[in-house]
């Protein structure tokens, strides 16, 4: 197996994210072959490196697991719960590959998760430069006025920054509500029901129905279903996974 990068190997053995796998090397928890290591520039080779988080030999999957995930209202996207509440990492464990969830869906929302011990994909689909486009359907009262419509799509103030929508459009009117269909390429906490309450409304359902080239579709509420080779191909080259990839081989084979 080839040589990378000391948090991309933690991230595959599904212990943090990227991003947080990086705050366990700097913190100094992590050891490599019997040595500390901090930095975050180190290389490993999960085939043969003994690489150890507090103590713990870690198994690095080799095989990537993508799994979509149906969230239900009330679970918390967290791998745990101290207070013993529903959370996703209780559906991770029941997994084959180790997945953990690619961002959040707060307590209250549901919809389309991906569940995935792929530490790449899940660091593109969140981090903000790659502006990853996420559609929800969200019913808000009181009925949403034509002037506040376009207020989303130009820049609502919020406390953290100016934030707007990609698209709002009307799905079905009734007097005292609206339900929309919501396009955002970021993922700041609560985006959409922050500007919703900005401009006076309260949110009532919020489901995310597609997350880049993923799409709920009639998965039912609860479930999972493994992504096909297809669809993580597809994933990967809106990504632009696949092309780095393939240069990364060019490179090797003219060494």
């Amino acid at each position: 197996m080839a040589k990378i990068r000391i948090n991309k190997a933690l991230a595959a053995a599904g212990v943090a994210s990227r991003r947080g796998a990086e705050d366990l090397v700097k913190a100094g928890k992590v050891k490599v072959n019997g040595k500390v290591v901090t930095d975050l520039a180190t290389q490993v080779d999960p085939s043969c490196d003994r690489i150890e988080l507090k103590g713990r030999k870690l198994k690095i999957e080799e095989q990537g697991y993508y799994y979509i995930y149906h969230k239900p209202r009330g679970e918390i996207c967290t791998m745990e719960d101290d207070r013993d509440r529903p959370c996703t990492g209780k559906v991770c464990a029941e997994l084959r590959g180790r997945p953990r969830p690619v961002g959040r869906l707060d307590r209250e929302s549901e919809g389309l998760l991906l569940l995935t011990n792929d530490g790449e994909i899940a660091n593109r689909l969140t981090h903000p430069r790659y502006g990853i486009r996420k559609q929800y359907r969200v019913t808000i009262s009181p009925a949403l006025r034509d002037e506040d419509a376009t207020t989303m799509v130009k820049s609502v103030e919020l406390e953290d920054g100016p934030a707007r929508f990609l698209g709002v459009s009307l799905v079905e009117a009734a007097r005292d509500r609206s339900r929309l269909e919501i396009t955002v390429d970021e993922g700041r906490n609560r985006l959409i029901r922050r500007v919703c309450e900005q401009l006076g409304y309260s949110v009532k359902r919020l489901k995310r129905m597609r997350l880049g080239t993923l799409a709920l579709g009639s998965l039912k509420l609860g479930e999972t279903r493994q992504l096909s080779a297809a669809e993580v191909s597809d994933l990967k080259q809106h990504l632009k996974m696949e092309q780095e990839e393939k240069k990364g081989k060019g490179r090797r084979k003219g060494k």
